[in-house]
């Protein structure tokens, strides 16, 4: 889990919006306060005798600051439809089947069995998961053509549900922004896409890989950047993983983790900056918020593709995973607080930092509540 922020650069474009309607709601009340109680016979008396020259830059100056307002006012993000990649009946695989096929292999030995089944069990995985069906193969299937063909059920079966969903053609797709963290094979996911869909030759296509299991979040800040900048325009985002390739065959424990968490699936989400879908919408994107901690190394060692003492590549989770998401997280909410919390919660957030920092370490921070 590696998600990212740049302390959101957006926070400063945000509040250099605001300023800039208040200012020009103010100019706007100024110029056109003269005028509230003109009658029609008063402005032709300005034109007639009055200096036209005034009222030429007075005019001006108004179409100017309307122009200047709609040009920077922020460009709104809906999240038009979306839809999830449901695998075909005979994929479900229940844990017991699991284990049975993980046997099968030769592969793992009694402690690793052993070691699976217990994570497993406690992992929250249900009896009702899906996997693809080249690990239901005898013998399990890794190649890249197996693989692929995982890909390709997944993110087409996701698209075509989303667009027939949104009664879209693929042809109004100008941004496309495709992540997998793992397989990231040649052409790439976002040249399958291109291809099988017929995209139209002047797409916007992305390709995100290595990012971990942030990447689907990433990929929806990267939509909606390019959708903030392209007015009347629809973006697709595809997110997805590939359990054949991440397979793994060996017995190193950090790596056997992977075996037990993952299933097969995928989602494909439809984000839409025309103002006339407000109303077809299912959400507005109001913020998004990216933490990286790359720079940390027990973050960045967290999550690693490697070969273990037998040479047979895996991705390898640390035991600090969890708290390095913690942390992560907890850079995440404090970001993210300031933006969603009302006045009253953040005033008394201030008063207590302010009461341990100038009066006693006793006080306790407060904790606000994100519930209201």
């Amino acid at each position: 889990m590696n998600p990212e922020n740049e302390h959101d650069p957006q926070n400063n474009f945000k509040f250099k919006l605001k300023a800039l309607n208040l200012l020009f709601l103010a100019f706007l009340a100024i110029i056109l306060d003269p005028f509230c109680t003109f009658s029609i016979h008063d402005l032709v008396q300005i034109i007639r005798h009055e200096n036209l020259k005034t009222i030429t830059i007075s005019s001006f100056s108004l179409i100017f600051l309307v122009t200047l307002y709609f040009r920077n006012r922020r460009i709104k993000v809906y999240l038009l439809n979306f839809a999830c990649y449901k695998p075909k009946p005979d994929q479900i695989c229940s844990k017991e089947r699991i284990m049975k096929i993980f046997a099968g292999t030769g592969k793992f030995t009694e402690e690793s069995l052993a070691f699976q089944k217990k994570i497993m069990e406690k992992s929250g995985v249900g009896d009702k998961t899906c996997v693809p069906r080249a690990m239901m193969a005898v013998p399990v299937e890794k190649g890249i053509a197996a693989a692929k063909k995982e890909t390709e059920e997944v993110i087409f079966g996701a698209i075509e549900e989303v667009l027939e969903k949104s009664g879209m053609k693929s042809k109004d797709i100008r941004i496309l922004v495709v992540n997998s963290s793992v397989f990231n094979p040649v052409p790439s996911w976002s040249a399958m896409i291109v291809n099988r869909f017929k995209l139209r030759h002047d797409v916007l296509s992305y390709n995100l890989g290595g990012m971990g299991c942030s990447a689907g979040v990433i990929a929806i800040d990267v939509a909606k950047q390019l959708l903030q900048v392209h007015p009347r325009t629809y973006a697709l985002v595809v997110s997805a993983e590939n359990v054949t390739k991440d397979s793994y065959l060996g017995n190193n424990r950090a790596m056997l983790l992977s075996n037990t968490l993952f299933r097969v699936g995928g989602a494909a989400i439809l984000l839409s900056n025309h103002p006339s879908d407000h109303y077809r919408s299912k959400y507005e994107l109001v913020h998004t918020l990216r933490t990286h901690e790359g720079a940390n190394d027990a973050s960045y060692k967290c999550v690693h593709e490697e070969e273990d003492e037998q040479g047979t590549i895996g991705i390898a989770l640390s035991k600090n995973l969890m708290a390095v998401a913690g942390e992560a997280l907890k850079a995440n909410i404090s970001t993210l607080a300031p933006l969603v919390l009302p006045w009253s919660e953040l005033l008394l957030v201030v008063t207590s930092l302010v009461a341990r920092k100038f009066f006693t370490k006793k006080v306790i921070v407060f904790s606000p509540n994100f519930y209201i």
